[in-house]
């Protein structure tokens, strides 16, 4: 029977299944099968590679693997182990490579381990001598259309809508990208010839490999020296360390070239932003171009400056007399994080979105409502993501040994949420790290019950090689803010030091939360006129500003219940900023001064006459 199983991927590859249904098996049977495969590479019909492994976490009885070739070929074997080598004989001119063992457990999976380390069984064989042979080879297959003039009819319309070549550049990525749908269909070659640009430019769907040859062969058009590459979405980096073989390769991007910088672009993402030289990619690490002029892997280009910014400030008109409490969030997100919350509103839509949105609040203080519409600002040029929203929250006020008084709890948890915390005892493989990963968090609370208090570590700055931390504090009378900063430097905590690594992660926890003691029975205060508003675009998100005068209690309350030095209440009493006292001061002297130079000149006419 045909049956295409990878259709949810959008991916059709043509393999047909045979099933076997078996009479009468029973817990303990023991069922031995076998099977033969015969292929025949048709791009490189002299030469042969495999990859041999066993199963991860899985008991394996025994195993065996072998390999027969010609003792006149130049056959290499790597394998995961030093110790794991064949058996080699020789008979007639044949060579004969055999691996065995018995009871093989293997490693138990450990969480968070990175996909590009290997630490199951493996053994690799190959004829290719080195990954020129490759890029050469598919470079002779993927040959540039010339007959088809539809590519070359994009090239001149982009052409003629955009004077810069730069400009003409991020037109045709986003035309490859967002208007050019994924869909990959195997059916000859096993998948590893592109469809014809022309017919892509036509269709307007293909896989990896048929959308980054089209944008290569786009890009050349327009005059801009550009190539595909080939890359393995999981290996990455550990490409380099096994033997050349095509099939390592998973994923097809494209390299270009364009006023002297080199930037790789992956056309299966959509809605990028930041223009051809500042678009996401993830960090592949190394690469075959499809090119005859490769010589061998090549190293992803580094963009220096690239933000990957989350910026999230929380400012809360807190309440302790029993009644809710407002929350304005703010999110700035750039880079990868901008591109997240686009595709999250174009997948869902803003009514859906914002019902999730609301759910995350709900989930994090059990309760919450929205006060305002979602707001939001898409800079896809800068690459950069604004949201604004109001919710009205009843937080939780926890009892404190002073019954005047009542404990908070800074939800400070946003932040030491974001590091896995390593399992106690010995690791074995490396520990994988969110990377990269820029997180900003500030939340200002501004609450009348919040006293003049000293504050205990108000700054506190934990790092290692791999993740730096920080958290600055400031409070006065009616408001404390907090600010919080998380960045990780590498992608993995390699095994030796992930205990090390973890007691820092602890630290980071702790010191991200922060609970304050407030007096019971204020109501929130007033929003501003900027409450709930998006940021301006040249400010970006500045911190909310603090109560005039710092240690003056705010005038915009909602008759606040004032309290003398001794805490009893005083009705009716305002308290006004201290600034504004100041500056009725400084007026009154100014008129006082004028009214007595006017009567001084009268004065003085008066004994004229």
């Amino acid at each position: 029977m045909q049956r295409e199983e990878g259709l949810d991927r959008f991916v059709i590859m043509g393999w047909f299944t045979l099933l076997m249904v078996l009479d009468d098996v029973r817990a303990g049977d023991i069922l031995e099968f076998s099977y033969t495969i015969e292929t025949q590479s048709s791009l490189f019909p002299d030469l042969g590679a495999y990859f041999f492994t066993l199963p991860q976490g899985v008991p394996v009885g025994s195993y065996y693997f072998g390999v027969q070739f010609n003792t006149a070929r130049q056959r290499k074997w790597k394998s995961s182990a030093a110790d794991l080598a064949p058996v080699e004989r020789h008979e007639n001119g044949t060579t004969f490579w055999e691996w065995s063992g018995d009871k093989y457990f293997g490693l138990k999976p450990e969480i968070n381990t990175p996909s590009w380390h290997i630490s199951y069984l493996w053994i690799q064989v190959s004829d290719f001598s080195d990954w020129q042979t490759i890029a050469t080879e598919l470079s002779k297959a993927w040959a540039t259309e010339a007959a088809d003039e539809t590519v070359s009819e994009i090239a001149r319309e982009i052409a003629g809508q955009e004077p810069a070549l730069i400009s003409r550049v991020e037109k045709a990525i986003r035309l490859v990208q967002d208007d050019c749908r994924y869909l990959s269909i195997n059916l000859e070659l096993g998948g590893q010839i592109p469809t014809p640009p022309g017919v892509v430019a036509r269709r307007r769907f293909g896989d990896c490999k048929d959308l980054s040859f089209l944008l290569a062969n786009l890009l050349k058009k327009l005059g801009v020296e550009a190539k595909p590459v080939l890359v393995n979405t999981y290996l990455r980096k550990s490409v380099a360390n096994f033997l050349p073989m095509p099939s390592l390769f998973n994923h097809a991007i494209v390299e270009f070239e364009s006023e002297g910088e080199k930037r790789w672009i992956d056309t299966t993402f959509k809605d990028q932003g930041g223009g051809p030289f500042n678009r996401i990619i993830p960090d592949y690490a190394r690469g075959l171009p499809i090119d005859l002029s490769t010589s061998g892997l090549i190293n992803q280009p580094q963009i220096s400056g690239q933000s990957n910014l989350f910026d999230l400030r929380e400012y809360i008109l807190l309440d302790t007399s029993n009644a809710s409490s407002l929350m304005d969030v703010t999110v700035r997100a750039e880079g990868a994080q901008a591109e997240l919350l686009r595709q999250q509103l174009k997948k869902l839509g803003l009514e859906e979105w914002s019902k999730q949105r609301l759910q995350g609040i709900v989930n994090r203080f059990r309760n919450g409502k929205r006060i305002e519409a979602l707001k939001y600002r898409d800079d896809r040029a800068a690459n950069s993501f604004t949201l604004t929203e109001v919710f009205e929250v009843n937080f939780f006020l926890g009892a404190h040994s002073n019954p005047k008084l009542c404990r908070f709890n800074l939800p400070g948890n946003v932040m030491s949420s974001v590091l896995a915390l390593p399992q106690k005892g010995e690791r074995r493989t490396p520990f994988a790290l969110p990377y990269p990963c820029q997180i900003s968090y500030m939340v200002n609370v501004d609450c009348l019950g919040i006293q003049r208090t000293r504050l205990n570590d108000p700054r506190v700055d934990l790092s290692d090689s791999f993740v730096q931390f920080s958290r600055h504090d400031d409070a006065g009378h009616g408001y404390f803010l907090m600010k919080l900063s998380l960045v990780t430097k590498a992608d993995s905590v390699p095994a030796e030091q992930v205990q090390k690594h973890g007691e820092l992660v602890e630290k980071i926890a702790r010191a991200a939360s922060r609970e304050l003691s407030l007096m019971r029975g204020y109501s929130r205060s007033r929003p501003k006129l900027s409450f709930g508003e998006l940021p301006a675009i040249s400010d970006g998100i500045k911190p909310r500003p603090l109560p005039a005068g710092i240690s003056a209690q705010k005038t915009n309350s909602i008759e606040p219940p004032s309290r003398s030095r001794h805490g009893q209440r005083l009705s009716g009493q305002i308290k006004i900023p201290r600034r504004l006292v100041w500056i009725a001061f400084v007026v009154f002297i100014w008129i006082l001064f004028s009214a007595l130079k006017k009567t001084s000149h009268k004065i003085r006419h008066n004994k004229n006459i």
